[in-house]
């Protein structure tokens, strides 16, 4: 049996689907199971051993081009199952062809419509790697009661943050997210200042801050104020940001890809939402956590992504 699944982008989408490839993989444990995914996010899944195949996707050749490519691959398999877990025009011109069954991920656009504009918030709600689950039929009744997982180099003879024990009492070693990819998800720079504060003089707590190059700029704000902070924000990749987590107690973010990295590493996270909200399900899976949102904020959510200015 071979089966291929798609998710082209992004950091935390890719993350979020280490659940279903795993599940699959106990389901279909002889399967040749192939991932399509956009080359930047390559490094995400090359250590993940229930893949026998990363495919990648390069944004930097023409369309038609990679396109002519991808048949030609294809034509070679012939999958006998697609998971389509990107589920847009792109994912779907790539599956275009002789092929067995397609299993395409609900987008829920109404659900999200309805949340957006009707402001029909609830406490039920399905996360998004179970909605992944539920794309592929066979493993809606299936479930081994584990998380997410990023594969490091590290992790080849087993992924350790399974096996890792949580001791909530003790949060001396902090990791601090201050970014985001839309600024109304980004809470503001002088609170996470603010917050530092009282987690060193409260809990003498040792700080790292974490985050991508575009970051940058929040985190010289802060390590100004604090010098005696460590400032990993555009030096690490992420599996370097994944091996880092695994040393520290807690990790504080925004909506962001850092709580799905936490998550994989099995590490407590602490939530800030800004113009998004928990029911779209992008929450933190199978780890202990608390989210952090302003609900008398009345026009919250204004988004299901994240906006430039606040409308």
């Amino acid at each position: 049996m071979k089966i291929l699944i798609i998710r082209l982008s992004s950091i935390g989408d890719i993350i979020l689907s280490s659940f279903v490839v795993r599940l699959i993989r106990k389901l279909h444990p002889d399967a040749q199971i192939d991932f399509l995914v956009a080359k930047e996010y390559k490094s995400l899944l090359e250590f993940n051993p229930h893949i026998d195949r990363v495919i990648c996707y390069d944004k930097s050749k023409p369309f038609w081009k990679h396109l002519k490519e991808t048949f030609s691959l294809y034509n070679q398999m012939y999958y006998d199952v697609i998971v389509d877990l990107q589920n847009n025009f792109r994912s779907k011109i790539f599956t275009l062809g002789k092929y067995g069954a397609i299993y395409r991920f609900h987008k829920r656009r109404f659900y999200k419509f309805k949340l957006v504009f009707l402001k029909t918030r609830t406490d039920h709600f399905e996360p998004i790697p179970i909605l992944y689950r539920n794309t592929y039929p066979p493993l809606k009744e299936f479930d081994d009661g584990l998380g997410l997982e990023l594969w490091t180099a590290k992790d080849r003879d087993g992924y350790l943050p399974h096996s890792r024990v949580h001791n909530l009492k003790s949060i001396s070693r902090i990791a601090i997210a201050p970014g985001a990819k839309h600024f109304t998800k980004k809470y503001p720079e002088t609170k996470f200042a603010e917050l530092i504060e009282t987690l060193l003089a409260k809990f003498n707590s040792q700080i790292y801050l974490i985050g991508g190059t575009d970051d940058i700029p929040s985190a010289n704000f802060l390590t100004q104020k604090f010098p005696n902070i460590q400032n990993f924000v555009g030096k690490l990749d992420i599996l370097g940001t994944a091996e880092l987590l695994d040393n520290v107690d807690l990790v504080i973010s925004n909506d962001s890809s850092a709580v799905h990295i936490a998550s994989a590493r099995n590490v407590p996270v602490i939530q800030i939402f800004g113009s998004t909200v928990p029911e779209l399900g992008f929450v933190p899976f199978r780890v202990p956590y608390q989210i952090v949102e302003k609900n008398e904020v009345k026009c919250r959510p204004c988004t299901h992504y994240g906006k430039s200015a606040c409308p």
